[in-house]
């Protein structure tokens, strides 16, 4: 099975990861993906810093959890639900995990959350950790 895990860093998606793990089998492949927001101004540089840091930090989580199957990839983009769903459905992963910080009322109105749109927009299943 391929797990794709939306991974920002957070609490919310580490408590995911931890999760994620607990389900995986030995024969299970897991992605974890971070999405970069950031638009290039100008110089590229901006963006080319931030894949750098996002990148170390996907690689400090997978030295962690030697002897499971993981793949890091950044994805650049200014919507991150959409990024995810379109990685998921290039390698045909089989389940979305991601955190949820658990926003209610105006909050989840105003800020979103990729976890719900994740929920709503995906066809593949979607595992959401609280």
């Amino acid at each position: 099975m391929k797990i794709v895990l939306a991974y920002d860093g957070s609490d919310y998606a580490r408590k995911a990861l931890l999760f994620t793990l607990k389900l995986m089998r030995d024969s299970d492949e897991l992605h974890m993906v971070t999405v970069v927001k950031e638009i290039p101004r100008s110089p590229e540089q901006v963006t080319i810093e931030s894949d750098k840091k996002a990148e170390e930090a996907l690689n400090a989580v997978k030295r962690e959890i030697e002897g499971y199957k993981v793949v890091t990839k950044v994805l650049e983009s200014a919507d991150v639900p959409s990024a995810i769903i379109d990685y998921c459905n290039k390698i045909e992963c089989d389940l979305i995990v991601t955190g949820s910080r658990g926003l209610t009322g105006i909050k989840k109105i105003v800020l979103g959350s990729v976890s719900n749109e994740l929920v709503s927009r995906s066809d593949i299943p979607v595992l959401v950790v609280k």
